[in-house]
């Protein structure tokens, strides 16, 4: 994961440290290698996801999972996106066997009350009632000592958060 400088509204780089040390302990599976990487994000899009690589591939990785809206960015006039929200996995498989790289793209997850977690695509579907939180809401919920659902993150981490707050 990258840990470094992040804007003034987000998480700080070693909060994100901490809520990772606690995740791994949760997930405590042996075959996942966590490694961070001291590294501000500069939200400049499908470009940076190729420079993302680049980094992880100079530390000997020869996997890069990749999100859907990576290093995403809006414009401040009109908080339009200034790119697709796969753009920046499209640009990364575009360019994966040239830099000897195989891309996992992160799959957009949902919970649903009848199944759990699923695809989007499965939940549409499948007509299924998914659950949402938005990130304005899940800040709003933290500061206000509220709980937060069990489906949207651990409790460990949770208090992480919360006692960095």
């Amino acid at each position: 994961p990258t840990c470094g400088p992040t804007q003034g509204d987000d998480i700080p780089g070693i909060v994100r440290y901490q809520t990772y040390e606690v995740l791994a302990k949760e997930v405590n599976n042996p075959k996942i290698r966590w490694a961070y990487l001291p590294y501000s994000m500069h939200m400049a899009g499908p470009r940076e996801a190729i420079q993302h690589m680049i980094i992880r591939k100079n530390y000997g990785a020869s996997h890069f999972i990749i999100g859907r809206d990576m290093a995403g960015s809006k414009s401040s006039i009109s908080g339009e996106d200034f790119y697709g929200a796969y753009d920046a996995q499209d640009l990364a498989k575009a360019n994966a066997a040239e830099l000897n790289m195989d891309t996992v793209p992160s799959l957009n997850i949902v919970y649903t009350e009848e199944k759990g977690y699923v695809t989007a695509d499965v939940a549409e579907k499948d007509g299924l009632e998914v659950m949402k939180l938005s990130g304005t809401k899940f800040r709003k919920m933290l500061r206000g000592g509220e709980d937060i659902p069990e489906w949207f993150a651990f409790k460990s981490v949770i208090q992480v958060l919360r006692d960095a707050a």
